[in-house]
């Protein structure tokens, strides 16, 4: 354990001295006191901005009667500024931000006093706090089941997606609190899916958490996600509920549970090729491209795959180590290794909860996130195994834990689905829809 703990507090210590990481400048950016926020003129030169006309009409009437110009017309003309004159003559409309600008440096106006005086009227979230509880949250949810990707000509989708419609919920509520907007909920393949604001994927990407496959990315854990704080805790229980699992079952007459979680890590760049035609012999010869980690047999490749856990479940499992360092807490260690359809290679790690001491531990310091379907299970699934455990089982005992497991089955059921959606999104018209939902989600009729 020594060698071990020693090894996650070097992790931990480099997790918190992140500032100073060469190449990773964007996480920077979140913790610099000076660049704090993401402002409205942090956004790309294309977005669209609708502002308060009326306000740009004044700055132009002004600057006309110092200059003794009648002509509106020929005045933002001259000035290469004839699509104000067009918006000002509509009386609305949205400007692209690379022409707020222009304005703004023609006219000697801080694009500060932009937000301050609440001239920008869509989209209003500007600036974003990047250091607020509800963005930490947030940046919880879209590194476990977020997708950040580019729109053109910089980064312009957020989507989350997860099949329980109480963890869309929980996102749309964070989204809210950050003054963004949502479109969705909508039916995707093998899931439900939501957007959000496009603005809040940038302020995402600006504070470290980069667009792209998470697994090539390997993004770090947040800075602020300090080991015992409420973020963090907040953190966990989000991962639990939405990258892990838990189980109830028998052995030798005995009730056993276990808690868990894990994350994937792209290592295609750190294999030799000869290395990752090796692990393709493995997958054609086993018939699968979801092989176990001991079916890999060279000692160097185990040696890499070692070596590269993905990092934010590194300083995860670093920081509950610190946090209760007297429970002695063991490390994750890699269970798979996956060879995709573009031959990429992941390898998937994971961490495990059996012992009694640490199962209350997870459970009652983190559990999940209340009301969803896997913290239902949960609780149903502990509150056997605390009834039942440290004994010997009778035969009527183990068909009773049976029968807890077979009424409360890990995969979310289309009537739970439904039953949320019409609780929580009201108006999302195929809520109540069973066999639209089963469709779309692969389900079958008893499912």
């Amino acid at each position: 354990m020594g060698q071990h703990a020693d090894r996650f507090r070097s992790r931990l210590d480099r997790h918190k001295s992140a500032k100073s990481r060469k190449g990773q400048p964007r996480e920077k950016k979140a913790t610099d006191k000076r660049e704090r926020y993401y402002h409205c003129y942090d956004e790309p030169d294309y977005v669209r901005i609708t502002i308060d006309i009326n306000f740009i009409r004044n700055i132009v009437e002004c600057a006309m009667a110092q200059n003794r110009t009648v002509s509106m017309r020929k005045f933002l003309y001259d000035r290469g500024l004839k699509i104000y004159y067009r918006t000002i003559k509509r009386g609305s409309g949205y400007l692209y931000l690379k022409n707020i600008r222009q304005f703004c440096k023609i006219f000697n106006i801080d694009l500060n006093e932009l937000e301050q005086k609440g001239i920008i009227l869509n989209p209003r979230l500007h600036p974003v706090d990047m250091h607020s509880k509800e963005f930490i949250k947030l940046k919880s949810h879209v590194l476990n089941e977020g997708r950040i990707a580019f729109l053109k000509q910089s980064v312009g989708i957020l989507n989350y997606s997860n099949q329980d419609p109480v963890l869309l919920r929980y996102f749309t509520d964070i989204v809210k609190k950050l003054r963004g907007n949502i479109t969705g909920p909508y039916l995707a393949t093998h899931a439900l899916a939501i957007n959000a604001i496009p603005a809040l994927a940038r302020a995402l990407d600006a504070s470290g958490l980069s667009s792209g496959r998470k697994t090539k990315t390997n993004p770090s854990l947040d800075l602020l996600l300090k080991e015992g704080s409420e973020l963090f805790k907040y953190h966990i229980r989000a991962t639990l509920t939405e990258e892990g699992w838990c189980s109830l079952s028998i052995q030798h007459h005995s009730a056993r549970f276990e808690i868990a979680w894990g994350r994937s890590v792209d290592i295609t760049d750190k294999l030799s090729r000869d290395q990752i035609e090796e692990l393709r012999g493995i997958t054609k010869e086993l018939g699968k491209r979801k092989i176990p980690i001991k079916s890999v047999k060279d000692p160097e490749i185990r040696k890499i795959i070692g070596q590269n856990p993905p990092r934010s479940f590194d300083q995860e499992v670093a920081l509950l180590i610190h946090v209760h360092k007297e429970k002695q807490l063991h490390e994750g260690f890699p269970t798979r290794v996956h060879l995709s359809k573009e031959d990429r290679i992941t390898a998937f790690w994971e961490i495990h909860f059996t012992r009694p001491d640490l199962v209350d531990l997870i459970h009652d310091e983190y559990g999940m996130l209340p009301s969803t379907w896997k913290a239902r299970r949960l609780e149903r699934l502990y509150e056997t195994y605390v009834k039942y455990r440290g004994r010997r089982l009778t035969d009527e005992e183990i068909q009773e834990v049976r029968k807890v497991k077979e009424e409360n089955p890990p995969k979310i059921t289309a009537e739970w689905i439904s039953k949320k959606m019409q609780e929580l999104f009201p108006d999302v018209e195929w809520g109540g829809d069973l066999e639209r939902i089963r469709r779309l989600l692969g389900r079958k009729e008893s499912e």
